[in-house]
């Protein structure tokens, strides 16, 4: 059996910062103004609004975004169609974009891209979970492969010509592939959430991403103790964990699980998100979690360090769903609001 190390930020923050997250999380802390905010500095990709998905850089200093385009409107209605196909839209270092991936889809083929990510010779991995597979392209933007892959929603590229990948229908939250699609090894157990077995692997879902070295990080997006997992791909062994188990956040707790039991009798409803967003420094493996709008920052030993409400520099709030950790500021990504620039250090718990 695994070690797992739970972690529970009450037991290594003072009063006073456990005080103001329970505050911040229950939504008691009175006015935005009496709490710590964190405002971005900009809009990137302005091209980038509803049907976002990802946003990651590759090795030549460009941005790869997962987008829906949204085709053009055939009739006399000035309403637009529906997005209803996936593009890799590329953009330089100075946020102009320079082209598209595909240029044109094959005929027939609709790509519904669920997550993005490229590796270090440049290729480019799109996870189709509508069509069992993960689709790579050359850094060209050739079509290099279409990779038979089930129900891929997460997808992160290894060194060593691996992808982990987490599926929405797999009985472990991770698999690694080699690039040919052959399945090497599973890892992760799932989180007992419910007797009914699929509604137990759709309640696992999360998000997934890497440090350079390939450590995976998973988030579970509704479990509700928000909770991190850490593993080592080469050997699927549990390196870390980090559970929010705190008084203060039972309330927020109790209601995800009594959502839970309402969808597992039978009612009409979405689980209850606790995790929406996670970004991982790739050196220093320093993450950041979202929970709603509250942008929380952990060091490298799972140590919360600061805590804010992320909002547009128009003032609206930022749910991200996906974040991109850069050396000197963040990447907030959220559909349909888009992708903003925001500074790299949260606003810091203030001290008494």
């Amino acid at each position: 059996m695994l070690r797992q190390r739970m972690i529970c930020p009450s037991a290594s923050l003072p009063l006073w910062a456990g005080i103001l997250l329970a505050a911040m999380l229950s939504g008691i802390s009175g006015a935005r103004a009496q709490e710590p905010t964190l405002d971005a500095t900009r809009r990137v990709f302005p091209e980038v609004g509803a049907g976002f998905r990802a946003v990651r850089r590759g090795p030549d200093s460009s941005y790869y975004v997962l987008a829906a385009m949204t085709p053009p409107t055939t009739s006399k209605s000035s309403k637009p169609a529906a997005p209803s196909q996936f593009a890799v839209l590329v953009f330089d270092a100075e946020g102009r974009k320079i082209r598209q991936i595909p240029v044109e889809p094959p005929p027939r083929e609709t790509v519904s891209g669920r997550s993005l990510d490229v590796d270090a010779a440049g290729r480019i991995y799109v996870a189709d979970a509508n069509s069992n597979a993960v689709i790579v392209y050359a850094a060209d933007g050739r079509l290099l492969a279409r990779l038979r892959i089930p129900s891929p929603t997460q997808i992160v590229a290894l060194p060593h010509d691996q992808l982990a990948v987490h599926s929405a229908n797999s009985g472990h939250l991770i698999a690694v592939y080699d690039l040919h699609g052959a399945l090497i090894r599973e890892f992760g157990e799932l989180a007992e959430l419910s007797d009914d077995a699929e509604l137990n692997r759709r309640l696992n879902a999360g998000h997934l991403a890497a440090d350079e070295a390939g450590i995976l990080f998973f988030a579970f997006r509704y479990l509700p103790e928000p909770t991190v997992r850490k593993y080592d791909p080469a050997s699927g062994q549990l390196v870390d964990e980090l559970s929010l188990t705190t008084l203060d956040l039972q309330p927020m707790a109790q209601s995800a699980r009594q959502e839970i039991a309402r969808i597992a009798a039978g009612k009409a409803q979405l689980p209850h998100e606790i995790i929406s967003g996670l970004g991982v420094d790739p050196q220093t493996q320093e993450f950041w979690l979202a929970l709603g709008n509250l942008l929380m920052h952990f060091d490298n030993a799972n140590n919360l360090t600061a805590s804010s409400r992320a909002y547009t520099p128009d003032g609206a709030r930022v749910v991200p769903d996906f974040i991109l950790v850069e050396k000197d500021h963040l990447f907030l990504g959220s559909d349909p609001l888009g992708i903003y620039e925001f500074p790299r250090a949260p606003g810091k718990i203030p001290r008494p």
